[in-house]
């Protein structure tokens, strides 16, 4: 093997330093073709992210909690001219809810849902009334694996109201129609480097429960989706401009046979390497090659 020159961070958090299974397996993939890949982690202050040749977003599980912060993070990394992916003008972007209204204006199917500006006078019970909603999700408009996350009915309860407002008072809010597919069909993720299609997972609630996360009882399976949900979900990441690594566009095929976009994850998201043995790896090393030589930043050969 040719000496490595190539330098490259994932970028990982303080709860959660190490790599992620998954990112093991992209940096063993990516050594045998001579690119070394660090785990650091994003706000470390002490850290000289010009010494990177490229910095990949990876497990940042923790910014919903340091919101600030993490903003004057990649606008620091903005400044120093860093390469980042994906880049930080689609981060600015991808990190609040708000986005869902930029998608939906495109065409895009999405779940009804009411964007609530911070400090707002929004009523929960107005909210469900108005919209016709018999159940609801209620989520920060900025987080991350379901934080906050619960459900409302036609008729909060006070104790709902109360979080409402709580939650309102803190930043922007997003109340969505609950999707019954979600527990009956269970979540697409689909995975596209460099807006590729690669490969995609069907995740399942716990019986019970709407959350679809690990930690909440959720699974995971191997998913062959059609040629619709495939085309469906690239038309959206065609609507974006600046160059992507990595998306994973999460929605659910409704009942009426059509895909709904949940949420179209572009900062931190889980890319499950490991269900679709070599070919994932080998999908994100060409993205990767390909977008670092359009920005004229050429990876070793492993010749």
């Amino acid at each position: 093997m040719n000496n490595v020159h190539m330098r490259i961070c994932f970028v990982t958090c303080n709860d959660e330093p190490l790599l992620t299974r998954d990112d093991q397996l992209l940096t063993q993939y990516l050594l045998t073709k001579n690119i070394i890949t660090e785990a650091v982690i994003w706000d470390d202050d002490e850290v000289d992210w010009q010494q990177f040749d490229a910095i990949v977003l990876r497990s940042m599980w923790d910014y919903h909690t340091k919101t600030d912060k993490f903003i004057a993070w990649f606008n620091r990394l903005e400044i120093l001219a860093c390469k980042v992916l994906n880049p930080v003008s689609l981060v600015r972007w991808n990190l609040n809810k708000k986005y869902l209204e930029d998608i939906s204006v495109s065409g895009a199917l999405l779940p009804p849902f009411k964007f609530c500006v911070q400090n707002s006078i929004d009523s929960l019970p107005a909210i469900m009334k108005t919209n016709g909603w018999e159940k609801a999700v209620v989520k920060p408009a900025v987080s991350g694996g379901s934080f906050n996350t619960w459900i409302t009915t036609v008729s909060p309860t006070v104790a709902d109201e109360q979080k409402f407002a709580d939650m309102l008072r803190a930043g922007d809010v997003i109340v969505q129609k609950y999707m019954d597919e979600i527990t009956t069909n269970g979540e697409l993720s689909l995975m596209f480097f460099n807006k590729k299609f690669s490969h995609a997972v069907l995740k399942r609630a716990r019986q019970g429960d709407f959350r679809i996360q690990a930690k909440f009882g959720g699974t995971v399976e191997v998913f062959e989706p059609n040629e619709s949900v495939i085309n469906h979900a690239g038309a959206l990441l065609s609507t974006i401009d600046e160059p992507l690594l990595y998306a994973r566009v999460d929605g659910i095929v409704g009942n009426d046979g059509r895909f709904y976009l949940m949420e179209l994850e572009l900062i931190e998201p889980a890319l499950f390497i490991g269900s679709s043995s070599t070919a994932a790896c080998t999908n994100f090393y060409d993205a990767l090659d390909n977008l670092l030589y359009s920005a004229r930043i050429r990876l070793p050969s492993s010749n």
